[in-house]
């Protein structure tokens, strides 16, 4: 997709601090969803985080071990994480489950069926659970994984234990988002009322 940028300079930017944002916006039919980033996605939806000491660290740390993690076949994994975290993770809060990937806060149409349709699983996160499962690019999420806390992430990247843990996993079957399995903690049990209205067939798990 053109407003993909490749792996190496995002890992680089992110390993050096610096966040890439895209150059166009999307049109009026594309304010609810849109499979690549635009200037909005970035500048609204990431860039507000990055004041977060604890987030912007994750997001150095993640750069840094995505650059050894091209050289190890690892980076299949590692969009995994950045896709249940970075674009659409959800948080906990005293108040309740709370929206803080940029792909949900940027999407008017997701943000509103996170928070008021009942049809997706929020589960709490689980590091080789996230590594293991697949997703889908062109709807609306079936699983959400829940963090605790930003401070959570850093430390599961502290140390490169997670290219060790991706060696490990690597030829194990891909894990669909559609499912529940019996060591998940599940936040919440999805209805999957919308993927009865709504089967997927356009793209690849990925």
């Amino acid at each position: 997709m053109p407003g993909l940028i490749p792996s190496r300079p995002f890992f680089q930017m992110l390993a050096n601090r610096q966040f890439p944002a895209g150059t166009f916006i999307r049109s009026r039919e594309q304010l609810d969803y849109l499979e690549e980033p635009d200037i909005f996605h970035d500048v609204f939806g990431h860039v507000p985080l990055l004041a977060n000491h604890a987030y912007a660290d994750y997001m150095n740390e993640y750069g840094r071990v995505g650059l050894q993690g091209m050289e190890r076949k690892a980076v299949k994994f590692l969009a995994r994480l950045n896709w249940y975290t970075i674009e659409f993770g959800l948080i906990r809060k005293p108040e309740g489950v709370r929206i803080y990937g940029a792909g949900i806060v940027s999407s008017y149409g997701e943000a509103k069926y996170v928070a008021k349709d009942r049809s997706a699983h929020q589960l709490a996160f689980d590091l080789e659970r996230v590594l293991r499962t697949g997703y889908y690019i062109d709807d609306f999420q079936s699983t959400y994984f829940v963090i605790d806390r930003f401070e959570d992430l850093f430390d599961l990247l502290k140390g490169g234990d997670i290219l060790a843990l991706i060696d490990e996993i690597r030829n194990e079957p891909t894990l669909t988002p559609f499912e529940i399995l019996k060591r998940d903690k599940v936040i919440r049990k999805g209805t999957g009322d919308y993927w009865r209205d709504f089967p997927r067939t356009k793209t690849k798990l990925k």
